[in-house]
């Protein structure tokens, strides 16, 4: 459950980055709030156009609960070996000094972009690590929730 003070309504075109925006109709999809080349970009999480981003300036299509400054966990055990496997969209990528999950510009195209969540963390050098689960949460402690999953046995 969400307190009144930890969410508003809206579209996505008023949405900032680190926010989550969950869907309030059918015709509505849940997505995560992001950046790209210094653009605030949403990452569709569900839907027939899962892992597609789209830009937020101006954009009034899509409308729901916004709930900003989420944080992202990542499933130390779902690590992928990228040398071995694929890595899926919507995984999660500690690179650099940043977070970032895997998205594309157009669901047929599959042009993969990284959509930065988090900047300014320490330096990974040139090693990175890509999670197939994680999840959005809100809350620290007790009042900790999970409000979002990434689940590695979903499709993408």
């Amino acid at each position: 459950m969400l307190s009144p003070e930890e969410f508003t309504v809206g579209d996505v075109g008023t949405a900032r980055p680190l926010s989550l925006l969950l869907p309030i109709s059918k015709y509505d999809e849940a997505m995560l709030i992001g950046e790209l080349e210094g653009v605030a970009v949403a990452v569709l999480l569900s839907g027939d156009q899962k892992s597609c981003l789209i830009e937020c300036e101006g954009n009034d299509s899509w409308k729901g609960l916004i709930v900003p400054d989420v944080r992202v966990e990542v499933d130390e055990s779902s690590l992928v070996d990228v040398n071995v496997y694929n890595p899926p969209s919507l995984a999660v990528v500690r690179t650099g000094t940043r977070l970032a999950i895997r998205a594309t510009r157009e669901k047929w195209i599959q042009s993969r972009q990284l959509v930065t969540l988090h900047e300014g963390l320490v330096p990974a050098g040139e090693l990175q690590a890509t999670f197939a689960r994680w999840q959005v949460v809100v809350g620290v402690g007790d009042t900790r929730r999970v409000l979002w999953s990434r689940r590695e046995d979903e499709d993408s």
